[in-house]
């Protein structure tokens, strides 16, 4: 990818990501609130509480992208600024990878959070940190996956149902990790959000689920691509 074009995209992302700053700074923080909780009465906690938070914590942050994602391209319509950002020589390419970007970024704000406060769960707990750290990469990966997902549903559905269909994918795809464990990406899911942590440390192991995933993501950032360079924005003013 080009200096220029990196440049072009990098700026978007960075407005897209100012605007709402104040609500990724508080998400950044939920985690050392939740890690908190559970060390500050107890100092040493349980472990089933442990993997109870990580486990909603992990869940929370996909569930943070698939919004985010489905929301961001409506949000730029109702303001115009599509309209203003396009007319500068930014391809709808640029444009759509910023929008995926801007999806994504804050879930790995929110992980490197995730990675610190849990680290202080875990040496409370005396545990290894091969766990923490492969649901780390799950989510860092599943992101991926989601923000293309959202940004693609949200080409062509309205920004509720765009969210909506993210998610029940993202829980189809965690059930069939129930229903199926030997299907690599439907159990990450389901690791990540319900599995023990000797399941998640095996994932480090075995990264098929990671790499299908990944391809997973970059298809449906095709698709989301195709469909937006095509679709009517109705860029006219009224």
């Amino acid at each position: 990818m080009k200096t220029g074009t990196v440049g072009k995209i990098w700026q978007i992302t960075r407005r897209l990501l100012y605007q709402n700053r104040w609500i990724y700074l508080f998400l950044m923080l939920w985690p050392f609130a939740m890690a908190a909780i559970l060390l500050v009465p107890a100092g040493r906690p349980e472990i089933d509480d442990v993997l109870s938070i990580l486990h909603q914590e992990c869940f929370y942050g996909l569930g943070l992208v698939a919004f985010a994602g489905s929301a961001l391209l409506g949000n730029e319509q109702r303001s115009r600024r599509i309209a203003s950002v396009l007319s500068r020589a930014v391809s709808r390419r640029q444009y759509f990878f910023a929008l995926v970007s801007a999806a994504w970024l804050p879930l790995a704000l929110y992980v490197v959070s995730f990675v610190v406060s849990g680290s202080a769960l875990f040496a409370a707990i005396e545990r290894p940190l091969g766990g923490l750290l492969a649901l780390a990469l799950a989510q860092l990966v599943l992101g991926m996956w989601t923000a293309s997902a959202a940004l693609f549903f949200a080409t062509w559905l309205p920004t509720m149902l765009a969210s909506t269909a993210s998610l029940a994918v993202l829980a189809a795809l965690g059930l069939a990790g129930y229903a199926w464990p030997g299907f690599a990406p439907a159990r990450l899911l389901f690791t990540l959000t319900q599995g023990d942590l000797t399941g998640a440390a095996r994932m480090l192991l075995h990264p098929g689920g990671f790499f299908l995933i990944v391809l997973a993501a970059g298809l449906l950032f095709a698709a989301g691509t195709a469909i937006f360079e095509r679709r009517d924005l109705r860029l006219k003013s009224d």
